[in-house]
């Protein structure tokens, strides 16, 4: 989508038909996971969040390996943002003062391409995991 106000406004979009919406950005930290948890508050809607645990190397070693990926995170200059993303990454550690309330720490899959079949695994983890009060 290009940019965060893009997203925003799809967001509250597919809110308003009633779809279940998956934001997929790195959020890498409270001021910005607030973006998307008061949307989802204007809604009325659970905020439920997926953190990828893969390490710094890992996803170097998936930058360097990958071409044309739809974000341009590439090579050296790919590593470079994947540097400066770590620096400044804060995971959510109180989930429920964040508005937040399910967090499911997802580990790195072997494979490189993401499947549908993983994708539906995390989502039942997800849905079987317990709320907290918010």
């Amino acid at each position: 989508m290009k940019s965060r106000k893009n997203c925003e406004i799809h967001c509250r979009k597919y809110l308003r038909q009633e779809f279940n919406v998956v934001i997929d950005r790195c959020n890498f930290d409270e001021q910005q996971r607030s973006t998307w948890v008061r949307i989802a508050r204007e809604f009325q809607v659970p905020v439920e969040c997926i953190v990828l645990t893969a390490d710094k190397q890992a996803c170097s070693s998936r930058i360097m390996d990958r071409e044309d990926h739809p974000t341009g995170v590439t090579g050296n200059e790919g590593v470079q943002i994947l540097t400066r993303f770590v620096k400044n990454y804060f995971p959510p550690e109180n989930p429920a003062a964040e508005g937040i309330e399910k967090v499911l720490y997802l580990d790195p899959s072997p494979e490189p391409e993401c499947t549908l079949e993983r994708i539906n695994s995390a989502l039942e983890a997800l849905d079987r995991l317990p709320s907290v009060r918010v």
